[in-house]
């Protein structure tokens, strides 16, 4: 069904084709689906009907604008009950999840950016399916770990190349299933030792964004040793450039930044 520019129409639409048995794919550009918040909210959510939102263009615009920047869609979805969160880094990881999607029964947002696979991410990293992907062994991680998700992932291993030409070694982890936070957090807990650095660089706002949530469920957890918890995110901000620029370094996530985080002794937990 085409219902035209109609955001909040197509998502009511949708949760009415869901509460009469039907099984609705709606695709919304990232940058649009806010229109439609109180509709997922009242409509899909608090009904708990199995909609499947595709969220396109999500991520950074890099020739579009503020307008089109995809970069409040976890932040605000991460706040909606019942709501499940995929992030997948590879078409294989699309293809699982849109079948896994089928015979669901929450509502399921399914975010990618308008890019290509990342072949790195395709031929060298392992995982548990539709959760998270790495390129080190889970059960003996590195002393430093990037976790990242969406089309960031790509200058996050331009940050690890740079970091082990310094002699530093570097673990990527991508996350492909953003929420529920506690399933993916129970694997990155694992990854934390005494002296653990770890940073999580996110392609969206910070505030209540995917990165400041695992760190809130990780400080609860009151069993872990010290370790350095970082966020590279778009710190409140709407990311307009005045003058020609590198939009991911006005950002603060080009790969450079992030390899900055391990290459001085500043960090937060």
């Amino acid at each position: 069904f085409d219902v035209g520019i109609a955001e909040e129409h197509a998502m009511t639409f949708s949760a009415g084709l869901a509460a009469r048995g039907y099984k609705p794919y709606i695709a919304i550009y990232s940058t649009f689906l806010q229109r439609a918040y109180d509709n997922i909210i009242h409509d899909v959510a608090l009904q708990a009907l199995p909609v499947r939102m595709i969220v396109d263009r999500a991520g950074i615009a890099v020739s579009d604008g503020a307008t089109h920047h995809g970069i409040f869609d976890v932040s605000f979805l991460s706040q909606i009950p019942g709501v499940e969160i995929y992030a997948p880094a590879t078409y294989n990881s699309l293809s699982d999840i849109m079948n896994y999607s089928v015979s669901s029964e929450s509502p399921i947002a399914i975010r990618f950016s308008n890019t290509s696979e990342c072949e790195e991410i395709k031929t060298g990293f392992i995982g548990a399916p539709m959760l998270y992907k790495a390129d080190f062994d889970i059960g003996n991680p590195p002393r430093n770990v990037i976790i990242t998700y969406g089309n960031i992932v790509k200058r996050v291993i331009e940050a690890k190349k740079k970091l082990e030409e310094c002699g530093i070694e570097v673990g990527v982890f991508v996350v492909e299933k953003i929420k529920p936070y506690n399933d993916v957090c129970e694997a990155i807990a694992s990854l934390v030792r005494n002296g653990t650095h770890i940073l999580y660089a996110e392609e969206g706002i910070k505030n209540g964004g995917a990165a400041m949530l695992t760190r809130n469920y990780l400080l609860n957890k009151s069993d872990l040793p010290t370790y350095t918890f970082d966020i590279a995110a778009i710190d409140d901000s709407f990311l307009i450039a005045d003058e020609l620029c590198d939009i991911y370094e006005l950002a603060g996530l080009s790969s450079d930044r992030l390899a900055s985080y391990f290459l001085s002794d500043e960090g937060n937990i």
